[in-house]
């Protein structure tokens, strides 16, 4: 058992067969290894969630601008964070609305890229995203550059999208022009990447931890009791608040799993990501907390499903598919269905406000020092247009002016906001992302 500073991202790691474990940042052992830098300041992180097929655009659009406004139907489940949350209206990625049909495709293309896709099922070419152009600048500091995260797998080969590959649909997240980032659905997979160790031996290990169910918390138990000696009070509470986290999120994870290596003698074998949406969701927000809490990364995505999702929701008595839904012609049943999922999966983004909350970071919480823009690429899913997008940022602490629906001129580039964000996270005198023509005014104090 070995304890060491992480001299990447100046965090203490616990390290053992199988397992290495990033600490949150404690004050007493930052102040001691940055003090003759200065360095005592928790990073600031980024992160992306991506939804398909727009959103009702009167069930989303908040009443009032400013400080004064009062939240929309969709949005209601945000009110409780209202001082943390930031409303941007009349953004755009109009490079997704050129080229005829395959309007979703381009919107997951474009989302986050600001780009044209090339229409094509095998020439790819795009755009490098937002996170991975960040993960260039700002990525070395952390273990891992930048993590991305699904819930839907999909498919890149062959043709998803009116002649579009389905590498557009089913990505977010792009390294280079021609390079889509795989992202994970499993939550194990994730799990074991935060915390699994990387050393000679460690995969037997892992395979063996993973077989008896013993806890990544238990091999490195006398490293984290010696660790409690030279930390103050207060982080001896941060630290045991970390682990029981960690460890609740590890025996969802094995729950999952349980699921798939026990399942009845008459059943298919499932996958090892849960069949329960909302499980599912709720543990990828969970990890990317943890990888942030632990400076495991400071750039993560999530793309809660493909461009073109037909998933149904019988938990909220919407059993007709999203895309389907999306299409409604005006009809005040398919609208009000419609409005249900999105308004359910604003419930879920308001889950992980509240754990980036609850969890302490520096002298404040994990909110503070963290950034979330969760949107799509397309706002009225019904007439495929690719202005007016439903954005909210979250998060920011004093850098983003939260308590505020902010409204620009109708087709303003969001690329212009992702300037902003790279200029808080560190990855500053960019003078251009996409189409940008500047960065939006009042964001950021």
């Amino acid at each position: 058992m070995t304890i060491m500073r992480n001299s990447i991202s100046r965090r203490t790691v616990l390290r053992a067969a199988g397992s290495a474990i990033a600490l949150p940042w404690l004050e007493s052992l930052a102040a001691s290894a940055n003090s003759s830098s200065g360095m005592n300041q928790p990073p600031v992180r980024l992160g992306f969630v991506f939804f398909p097929n727009g959103a009702v655009p009167d069930q989303w659009r908040p009443q009032g601008t400013g400080t004064d406004f009062k939240f929309s139907p969709t949005l209601s489940p945000l009110s409780e964070f209202r001082e943390d949350v930031l409303v941007v209206s009349g953004l755009a990625q109009l490079l997704g609305d050129v080229d005829g049909g395959g309007d979703h495709a381009r919107n997951a293309a474009t989302f986050l890229t600001g780009a044209r896709a090339n229409k094509s099922e095998s020439d790819l070419h795009v755009g490098q995203s937002i996170d991975q152009f960040a993960a260039d600048r700002i990525g070395y500091e952390t273990r891992l550059k930048s993590l991305e995260l699904g819930i839907d797998a999909g498919r890149n080969a062959g043709s998803c999208d009116s002649g579009y590959s389905c590498a557009y649909s089913n990505t977010i997240s792009w390294r280079s022009p021609t390079q889509p980032m795989p992202k994970e659905v499993k939550p194990r997979a994730v799990f074991e990447r935060l915390f699994g160790s990387k050393g000679k031996g460690s995969v037997a290990a892992q395979a063996r931890r993973i077989a008896t169910r013993k806890s990544v918390l238990d091999t490195v138990a006398a490293g984290s009791a010696r660790l409690r000696t030279r930390i103050a009070k207060s982080d001896q509470r941060k630290l045991d608040e970390y682990l029981g986290s960690l460890r609740e999120v590890e025996r969802r994870v094995e729950g999952t799993d349980r699921k798939a290596i026990e399942p009845p003698r008459d059943f298919r074998v499932p996958d090892e990501k849960p069949d329960n949406f909302e499980e599912h969701a709720r543990l990828m927000y969970d990890l990317m907390v943890l990888a942030y809490q632990t400076d495991s990364t400071r750039i993560a995505s999530l793309m809660l499903a493909g461009a073109a999702s037909n998933r149904t929701f019988p938990q909220i008595e919407v059993t007709d598919g999203h895309h389907s839904l999306s299409h409604h012609q005006g009809r005040s049943d398919k609208i009000e269905k419609l409005t249900k999922i999105d308004r359910y999966l604003c419930e879920q983004f308001a889950y992980f406000i509240r754990r980036l909350k609850d969890t302490p970071d520096g002298e404040g919480n994990l909110l503070d020092n963290t950034i979330v823009l969760y949107g799509s690429g397309l706002s009225d899913g019904n007439e495929h247009r690719h202005d007016e997008l439903p954005i909210v940022l979250a998060g920011g602490g004093g850098r983003l002016r939260g308590g505020r629906h902010l409204r620009y001129s109708r087709g303003t580039p969001l690329n212009n906001l992702f300037l902003n964000l790279l200029d808080t996270a560190g990855a500053k005198d960019v003078k251009r992302f996409g189409d940008s023509d500047g960065r939006l005014p009042d964001v950021v104090a």
